[in-house]
């Protein structure tokens, strides 16, 4: 099974383009970033899941993948109706603080702190009893989830419930604002591989990425929600200037580089 997981992997990656949270640059990034802080058990543990491929391979699987597999990791029709797709951000409040639930009034909201913490857990407990497809996939959408919740514009806030799906202007190009975060704005200031970007962003030093990992993925995604409201006062058809660009690249490195720290750190505790 994993090897036919693999093979369908493959040839996405070969056909498909960049989309999505951080995009493929950024995904791989965050999981290089991971992968060469994984300790030589938790390192050894994920060869054995993934047949020797690295999680980079699988960092954009869920995008590839948005409704592929979700049984794998315990929802189906009968269970949860609504998870046709999988959420892929999360919500707060105006004030920066996280919104933890499925609803806001009458409106079914996609949450994915709600949705990816029993996948943390069960893997947690299970992973030596699971089966081969079951592993991979939530390996997938820990990796991937992860990097998605430290991305500035997947946050629906109330004043901002699209999560930026609006058109603004950068470099007299027409993007959307969610896009620009994911995509644009990275590969306009790092044109390189992933390999590339990760050793530019990756310069913390050891007593800096331990005080980084501390805390859990409510903690992240508050932190992110903070830290980011700024981007709300940008609204449809805003001019994003050089000058902001260069001060939201410092943002999405900084970002990147905790999502890898982070994400290598609740690989190693799950996988001690």
């Amino acid at each position: 099974m994993k090897r036919v997981i693999i093979l369908a992997i493959c040839t996405i990656l070969l056909g498909a383009p960049s989309a999505f949270a951080w995009g493929r640059l950024g995904h791989a990034t965050i999981a290089k970033i991971a992968e060469d802080h994984l300790t030589p058990k938790a390192k050894k543990t994920i060869d054995k899941y993934l047949d020797g491929k690295s999680i980079i391979q699988y960092a954009s699987y869920p995008d590839d993948f948005r409704s592929v597999h979700l049984i794998d990791i315990g929802f189906d029709a009968t269970n949860s109706p609504r998870m046709t797709v999988w959420g892929h951000s999360f919500q707060a409040n105006n004030d920066g603080t996280l919104y933890l639930s499925e609803r806001r009034g009458n409106e079914y909201v996609k949450n994915c702190l709600l949705r990816i913490q029993p996948v943390i857990d069960n893997f947690g407990k299970n992973h030596r009893n699971m089966s081969d497809s079951a592993r991979v996939v939530s390996l997938a959408y820990i990796v991937h989830i992860i990097g998605d919740l430290h991305c500035p514009k997947h946050i629906r806030y109330e004043d901002e419930p699209t999560s930026g799906q609006y058109p603004i202007f950068f470099g007299n190009k027409k993007v959307s604002h969610h896009s620009y975060w994911d995509g644009h704005l990275l590969k306009a200031f790092h044109d390189w591989g992933y390999m590339d970007v990760a050793a530019l962003v990756d310069r913390y030093s050891n007593k800096e990425r331990k005080e980084i990992a501390k805390g859990n993925i409510l903690d992240w995604a508050a932190e992110n929600a903070r830290e980011s409201r700024y981007t709300v006062s940008r609204k449809e058809g805003y001019k994003v200037s050089r000058l902001e660009s260069t001060k939201d690249i410092v943002h999405a490195e900084r970002q990147i580089a905790r999502a890898g720290y982070r994400l290598a750190a609740l690989l190693n505790e799950l996988l001690k």
